[in-house]
C-alpha cells in the first residue's frame, strides 16, 4: 500500500488498523509529551523575536504559504523579517546555510529542499536560512543581519531546542485533526493537549463554501484565538517565471505530478477552476524527481501541459523534455480578519 492510501484508508479514517495501533499511539503521545517538557526548560533563547508555523498533523495544513503570507504581511508593517526552514531533503539539511539574502536567491532547488526554495524566491528581500538545527541557522541570520526584529520558523512545532514567542499552528479545514488519533494510529504527530498556551490557530481553506467543520470545537475548547485563511487560484506559471491567466488551459489535455502531503487538497485547486485532467500523478511528499525514465511516465499520455504544485516546478524542470509542458498553479492566500490576525500576532511579539 503506497503512503497516500494509507494515509487516506487508516490516518484520515478510524479503521481496523487503526485501533489496532491506537495503544502504541498512546505511548508515543505520552512520550511527545514529555520530551516538549524536558527540552523547553533548555530552549535557547534569541536575542530577536521568534515566531514558529508548524502543524500538529503529519502534513499538509498549508505552513509554507502561511509562512509567505505572514512574512509578507510583517514586512509591509515596516519590520526587519528572516525566515529559517530545515530544508528537509536538501544539500544543507545538517550543515546551515543562508540561501538567500536581500538581494535574492543563492542557491538552486537541489541544495536548498523544495520548500525553502519556494519561501525564498516568494520573498525576494527577506533572509532565509536553512538547516534542521535551528538555533545555528538563527545564529547565523543574526551574525549577517544583527538589527534583525523577527525570525520565522517554518515547520517548527515539534522543534523544543528554541524559545517561542508565539506559535501559529496550521490546520487544513478538508483534513481536519485526521481520525483523531495520534501516530502511528492516525495524522496527529502529537495530542491536542501538547499544545502551547500561547499559539494562535489558523484554518486553510481551499474551497470557500466550507464552513461546517465539527473538529473545530475541539481546538476553540482549548482556548486557542482561531483565523481562517483561504487559498484562491491566482495564474499559471512556467519555470521562466512567466505567467498565464486562468483560461489558458480551457479546452487543453493536462496531467497533473504533485509531491505534496495532501494531493486532493491540488486536484480540488484544479477542480474549482473547472478543469478536467486525464491522469495524476502522485508521489511521496517532497519527492526528488530524479528518476530518469520519469519524463516518458509524465508524457505517455501526450499531454498538452503538466500542471503541479509551486513547490514542484523547479524539480520538475531539470528535465528537458518537460520544461515547455510545464506549469504552475499559483495560489494566493488571504485572511477572513487580516488586521485582526496581524494585531494579534503583534501583541504577542512586543
Amino acid at each position: 500500500m503506497d503512503s497516500n492510501k494509507l494515509i487516506q484508508n487508516h490516518l484520515l479514517k478510524r479503521s481496523l488498523l487503526s485501533y489496532a495501533l491506537y495503544p502504541l499511539s498512546l505511548i508515543y503521545g505520552c512520550w511527545q509529551n514529555q520530551r516538549r517538557t524536558y527540552y523547553q526548560r533548555k530552549a535557547y533563547k534569541a536575542p530577536c523575536k521568534i515566531i514558529s508555523i508548524g502543524n500538529i498533523v503529519s502534513g499538509g495544513s498549508g505552513k509554507t504559504p502561511l509562512t509567505i503570507t505572514l512574512a509578507n504581511l510583517l514586512q509591509k508593517k515596516g519590520l526587519k523579517v528572516a525566515v529559517s526552514h530545515r530544508g528537509y531533503k536538501s544539500a544543507f539539511e545538517n550543515n546551515p546555510h543562508i540561501i538567500a539574502d536581500d538581494s535574492g536567491l543563492l542557491y538552486d532547488v537541489q541544495q536548498t529542499g523544495d520548500e525553502a526554495y519556494l519561501i525564498a524566491s516568494s520573498l525576494p528581500e527577506v533572509p532565509v536560512a536553512v538547516g534542521r538545527k535551528r538555533k545555528a541557522a538563527i545564529q547565523i541570520l543574526l551574525q549577517k543581519y544583527p538589527d534583525l526584529e523577527i525570525i520565522i520558523l517554518d515547520d517548527a512545532l515539534q522543534h523544543y531546542y528554541v524559545y517561542r514567542d508565539l506559535d501559529i499552528i496550521s490546520f487544513d479545514a478538508s483534513l481536519g485533526l485526521g481520525n483523531g488519533f495520534v501516530i502511528p494510529a492516525g495524522y496527529l504527530r502529537e495530542p491536542l493537549a501538547n499544545i502551547p498556551s500561547q499559539s494562535i490557530a489558523i484554518i486553510n481553506h481551499k474551497n470557500e463554501q466550507q464552513k461546517q467543520l465539527p473538529w473545530l470545537e475541539k481546538i476553540i475548547r482549548k482556548g486557542l484565538l482561531v483565523f481562517h485563511c483561504f487559498g484562491s487560484p491566482s495564474c499559471f506559471r512556467n519555470s521562466d517565471n512567466n505567467t498565464f491567466p486562468l483560461t489558458y488551459l480551457n479546452d487543453k489535455k493536462i496531467v497533473l505530478s504533485s509531491a505534496i502531503a495532501n494531493p486532493a487538497s491540488f486536484e480540488q485547486s484544479v477542480h474549482s477552476l473547472g478543469l478536467s485532467f486525464m491522469k495524476h500523478y502522485a508521489f511521496q511528499d517532497h519527492y526528488a524527481f530524479q528518476d530518469a525514465s520519469l519524463p516518458k511516465k509524465l508524457l505517455e499520455l501526450n499531454p498538452d501541459y503538466i500542471l503541479c504544485t509551486q513547490k514542484d516546478i523547479m524539480k520538475l524542470a531539470k528535465f528537458e523534455l518537460l520544461k515547455n509542458r510545464l506549469l504552475a498553479l499559483e495560489l494566493i492566500y488571504s485572511f477572513e480578519q487580516e488586521d485582526k490576525f496581524l494585531n494579534q500576532v503583534l501583541s504577542y511579539i512586543k
